[in-house]
C-alpha cells in the first residue's frame, strides 16, 4: 500500500511543466543555424555527403581537401528589392564553414562535388582495400 503524499503530485506536475516549457521552441532556435545541415551515408565503396545549401550559388561554394580534412566554405546573400524595407526576416544568409576529418580510406583524388536542387552532393570514393600479399620464403 502507497501512502499518499500530497506535494508529490504537484512535484510531478512542475516537472511536466518545465519539461514542456523546456521542449518548446523559442524563435531563435527556430531560426536555421548558418551551418548548414549534413548526412553522411557510406556503402563498401565510398561516402556520400549531402548538404542543404538553397539560395547559394554555385560558384558562392568552396569545397578543398587538406591532409585529410574536407572543408566547405560558402555564402548565401539574399538580395532584396531597393523598393521595400524589412519587416521579417528568418531566413539565414551569410558566411557558412563546415568541416570533416576524413578516413584515411578516402581517395582524396576522386572526390566530386555537385549541387542539384539546392543540395550540395560530395562524393568522396574509398580506395581500394590492398589484400595482404603471401610471400613464399626460399
Amino acid at each position: 500500500m502507497s501512502s499518499y503524499i500530497p506535494f508529490s503530485l504537484f512535484d510531478s506536475f512542475q516537472r511536466d511543466i518545465g519539461r514542456h516549457l523546456a521542449s518548446r521552441p523559442t524563435v531563435q532556435s527556430e531560426r536555421p543555424p548558418a551551418a548548414p545541415p549534413v548526412d553522411v551515408v557510406e556503402n563498401d565503396e565510398a561516402y556520400l555527403l549531402t548538404m542543404d545549401v538553397p539560395g547559394v550559388a554555385n560558384d558562392a561554394i568552396e569545397v578543398t581537401v587538406h591532409d585529410g580534412v574536407l572543408e566547405v566554405r560558402g555564402e548565401r546573400s539574399i538580395q532584396t528589392s531597393e523598393k521595400y524595407r524589412s519587416a521579417l526576416q528568418e531566413r539565414w544568409q551569410g558566411k557558412f564553414l563546415r568541416r570533416f576529418q576524413l578516413p584515411e580510406t578516402v581517395d582524396e583524388e576522386q572526390i566530386a562535388a555537385r549541387v542539384e536542387q539546392g543540395v550540395l552532393a560530395l562524393h568522396i570514393p574509398k580506395r581500394a582495400q590492398q589484400t595482404p600479399r603471401r610471400i613464399t620464403v626460399q
